[in-house]
């Protein structure tokens, strides 16, 4: 029997597709569902919860728990930041210096197509710098809070503004589950990110967190707020193992 996609269609592989907890993932559209239904299960039935060892608090998060809310509270900076810094250092001081020289001297006429040309030849490294410079910022002082209760799961960043801010309701939540992301560099190089996702009740699959730098980050949040919902882990297909 074929099993395809609820949402958009797509075959699913054997290799997307749990027997035991009749859920499967999409690659397509990276929807996981219950295809329960379909092999004449009803959609509802029970399957056996996972049993896995204990993920221990990371260094990097900070953990509040009471009866009714659970916070936690995870810093971004790391080392790699201050590499970064002297980084911008230098790629922004180029610029500013080759800006100075564009505007104020190097012989070409003010105002000239020479002039204009080296003021504009490097907008797109100034948009680098930019990004770059307000990313290094963020990983000094950002601190990502994650507001679990009853009714909502919160979450947001700052104190430098960023994206990613969610207000969910926690009626809404099935599962959730961790992905590596694999980003590959020059020469074959390779850097892995995790993200933290939920499974709706529709199916559908929701980011929650993303750019996490370790295994024990995204394994940490996904268990403790499980733990604190009081949701069953369950194995979701492609997910990280513990």
């Amino acid at each position: 029997m074929e099993i395809r996609c609820k949402n958009c269609g797509t075959p699913i592989p054997a290799e997307d597709i749990n027997l035991a907890n009749a859920l499967a993932k999409c690659r397509q559209c990276h929807a996981v569902f219950s295809f329960a239904g379909a092999v004449g299960l009803p959609a509802s039935a029970p399957t056996a919860p996972v049993k896995r060892e204990k993920v221990p608090l990371p260094p990097a998060i900070q953990v509040e728990e009471g009866m009714s809310k659970l916070t936690l509270t995870r810093r971004w900076f790391s080392p790699v930041y201050i590499f970064l810094a002297f980084f911008c250092v230098m790629w922004d001081g180029f610029l500013v210096f080759w800006y100075g020289a564009a505007m104020f001297g190097m012989g070409a006429e003010a105002g000239g197509p020479a002039t204009i040309c080296a003021l504009l030849f490097p907008l797109g490294h100034v948009a680098v710098g930019l990004g770059l410079t307000y990313t290094t910022i963020a990983g000094f002082f950002n601190r990502t809070l994650i507001e679990v209760t009853r009714g909502s799961l919160k979450i947001s960043h700052g104190p430098i503004p960023w994206w990613g801010n969610q207000d969910l309701r926690t009626a809404d939540l099935k599962q959730l589950f961790c992905e590596e992301q694999v980003h590959r560099g020059k020469h074959g190089s390779r850097n892995y990110t995790y993200d933290v996702h939920a499974v709706l009740q529709d199916g559908r699959k929701h980011k929650l967190l993303s750019g996490l730098p370790s295994t024990d980050q995204a394994l940490y949040i996904e268990q403790a707020i499980e733990t604190h919902l009081e949701i069953e882990d369950r194995h979701v297909p492609g997910e990280v193992p513990k």
